[in-house]
């Protein structure tokens, strides 16, 4: 895995040796823990491409450190959080699109 900090994004390397760059989406916290949400590069355009939610952290080195979510009703409070969070940055966003439109 790497991490391009300037530019919010992050190369997963899976287990059969494919990677995928993803834009790094967000955070949330859920019980104390770090949850990050990355989002597939090649299917930004289709809006029924799903999104990857891992635990986080980081390294002594500030590197980031991914870790599965394998908690069934864990991973429904992470979904819930992330939901939450990007149905307040919509709300947010419509609000300034609409005064600058006035």
């Amino acid at each position: 895995m790497s991490y391009d900090e300037e530019q919010d994004t992050i190369t997963l390397t899976f287990d059969d040796g494919t990677e995928a760059e993803c834009f790094v989406w967000g955070f949330v916290d859920v019980d104390g823990q770090t949850y990050i949400s990355l989002l597939p590069m090649e299917e930004e355009d289709d809006e029924e491409a799903g999104c990857y939610l891992y635990q986080y952290d980081e390294d002594e080195n500030g590197e980031p450190i991914l870790g599965y979510i394998e908690d069934d009703a864990l991973l429904d409070r992470v979904i819930d959080a992330f939901d939450k969070m990007f149905d307040e940055e919509e709300s947010e966003y419509d609000e300034i699109v609409t005064e600058d439109e006035e």
